[in-house]
């Protein structure tokens, strides 16, 4: 039974086990979501991260995604999107931490970050026009960052981003191409500057 495999709408897919604990979750059985949230703990973490650029931050938001999700999963429809659906729990709880603490984020740790060559179709580029990408992210408003990050960090199709963020595949373009222009003129400025 382990072979078995679903799919859900070309996006997602699960296997047996992983849906035996999602539905056991919707059901309430709390060993299974425990397993659940291990089985997702690493791509919850990364997406706290990217946006945090603080362990602690992070892990306290993952902490807060875990409980909300808990109380919620009974809201869940459909179980095959449940890495969507947690994400998206995770997305708004981060964005909501951030406006919260109105802190800046520099990115000072590369380690998450470091193998993605995003915007450059595996042109090489160097260590230093990386770190300028980097912080360009960093400069852009919430809903722009969590787009890019998404989509360039994440590899999110627009049909992904738009389930997760809960906007339409027409919203997510138009929000995708501002934030790529607001990044392109950070970019630009930057190197005028130097």
């Amino acid at each position: 039974m382990d072979g078995i495999i679903y799919q859900y709408d070309n996006i997602k897919t699960i296997n047996l086990n992983e849906h035996e604990l999602i539905v056991k979750s919707i059901n309430s059985d709390y060993d299974s979501f425990a397993n659940l949230m291990k089985l997702h703990k690493r791509h919850l973490y990364q997406m706290a991260y990217i946006h945090t650029r603080d362990k602690d931050m992070s892990l306290d938001i993952i902490q807060e995604t875990t409980i909300v999700a808990f109380k919620n999963i009974k809201s869940l429809k459909e179980p095959l999107a449940f890495k969507k659906w947690i994400t998206r729990i995770l997305v708004n709880i981060t964005i909501n931490e951030l406006k919260k603490r109105k802190k800046v984020i520099h990115i000072d740790n590369y380690d998450v970050i470091n193998n993605n060559d995003i915007f450059i179709n595996n042109k090489s580029i160097n260590i230093d026009e990386k770190l300028d990408l980097y912080n360009a992210v960093d400069l852009l408003k919430n809903n722009y960052k969590t787009i890019i990050i998404m989509k360039y960090f994440n590899d999110l199709t627009i049909k992904e981003i738009g389930y997760t963020l809960n906007l339409s595949e027409n919203t997510v373009k138009t929000n995708l191409k501002r934030a790529k222009e607001a990044l392109f003129k950070i970019l630009k400025e930057g190197y005028l500057n130097d």
